[in-house]
């Protein structure tokens, strides 16, 4: 039965935040689309009113898992994690396409990304597993819970979601109090993959992770594993660079040398450059931004949104959106510290890394210092699937907050 009182043991900095990030996204989505739309024959309200459907979907999916107890989320871990896999396998070969990408699962009416649920699902499954398992974690199954949906959607292929999986994995591991040899399991190939484009310098830091390793005296089977993940992923970056789209190739290229193709690959990064610039600092003003309403960075309502709201609310609107974004996350790792149970503290903190994942990487992407991986900024950008999956987390998060002490009656 809801209890409107439990309401009192939530944390109202994260509602304050979420909606006044939605009320920021809505503006900026209406000023960089309306122009667009009225081109297209459609409504000027018209990307405005499917974010909005979005929006009231995301609002009875929170208010459901705000008052629904998280613990009930562990006995579906499993269930939950294995429907997500069949997902993601369906969309590789039943999926539908555009931009280079098959992402979708189109259902007539409506069309979601598996992808952006599965975020969602592996932050509940590894926060099930690191609960049973405390301190007794088995480092091939957690690197399988965490590597098959990260390899799936890899495919698809959706670098920037499989990112995420990474860095959700990663964080959670942090917090679980992971040995230091899991978490060598998943940091040193990521290194790996880095080194691996000088074979010199990847030579030296095969040897540098193998004479760490043996005189820290890692048992042997644990340091195969490690050496084998190292050597295996260095072999396999030719690979997995072939596996890339072209268009993920050139963004790479041109994260390191936006100048190397101005009117191509770095195209967005130096409008996005320009447009963030120009805004100065009390911004153009509300639809007059004109690196926004020319529509000289393509897709600027999902990717790119921040470059709008830099260009049209200035320094200062650019700042309180970061202020908003950060004072959630705060929050968030706040309640996740205050937990009354581990399961609900996991769970929190796989919310919170996720959002500041995105954050960092979004806002990175707009000011040219995070190559261009397509991760929309939380609440803000346009997007349904991503929407309602992040005020889902919010749900989860202040189910955990309204749990963290007895409700006095």
């Amino acid at each position: 039965m809801i209890n409107l009182r439990m309401l009192k043991l939530s944390d109202k900095t994260i509602w304050f935040c979420m909606f006044f990030l939605i009320a920021v996204g809505f503006l900026a989505i209406l000023s960089v689309t309306y122009k667009t739309v009225l081109n297209e024959n459609h409504s000027a309200l018209f990307y405005l009113s499917k974010q909005f459907g979005s929006f009231i979907v995301g609002l009875i999916g929170m208010a459901f898992f705000a008052y629904l107890d998280y613990n009930h989320l562990k006995k579906v871990a499993i269930p939950l994690y294995i429907g997500m896999l069949l997902l993601l396998v369906f969309v590789l070969f039943q999926g539908t396409s555009a931009y280079g990408a098959q992402r979708w699962i189109n259902l007539g009416l409506l069309s979601f990304q598996p992808s952006e649920i599965t975020k969602l699902v592996v932050i509940i499954a590894l926060a099930a597993y690191f609960t049973n398992r405390q301190g007794k974690s088995n480092p091939l199954l957690t690197l399988s819970i965490m590597g098959i949906p990260f390899l799936l959607i890899f495919k698809q292929p959706d670098l920037g979601t499989a990112l995420v999986i990474a860095a959700i994995s990663f964080g959670m591991l942090i917090w679980d109090k992971s040995s230091p040899i899991m978490l060598a399991m998943v940091v040193t190939p990521f290194l790996s993959l880095i080194f691996r484009p000088n074979i010199f310098l990847w030579l030296f830091y095969i040897f540098m992770v193998w004479f760490f390793l043996y005189f820290s005296r890692v048992k042997m089977s644990d340091m195969l594993i490690i050496m084998g993940l190292n050597i295996g992923v260095g072999i396999a970056l030719p690979l997995i660079w072939g596996f890339l789209k072209e268009y993920q190739r050139m963004r790479i290229i041109a994260f390191l040398n936006p100048g190397v193709d101005p009117h191509g690959a770095g195209y967005h990064t130096l409008q996005s450059i320009i447009a963030s610039g120009s805004g100065g600092f009390l911004g153009k003003g509300f639809l007059q931004g004109t690196q926004t309403q020319l529509h000289f960075i393509p897709e600027q309502h999902s990717d790119f949104i921040y470059s709008a709201i830099t260009e049209e609310f200035g320094f200062v609107g650019a700042v309180m959106v970061l202020t908003a974004l950060f004072s959630l996350i705060r929050q968030a790792f706040i309640v996740a510290s205050e937990a009354s149970d581990y399961f609900g503290g996991t769970l929190v903190c796989g919310s919170a890394v996720m959002l500041m994942f995105h954050t960092l990487i979004s806002i990175g992407m707009v000011l040219g210092v995070m190559p261009v991986v397509g991760i929309p900024l939380p609440f803000v950008s346009f997007g349904g699937t991503a929407l309602i999956v992040n005020m889902i987390l919010v749900g989860i998060i202040q189910s955990v907050a309204m749990r963290r002490r007895d409700l006095i009656f």
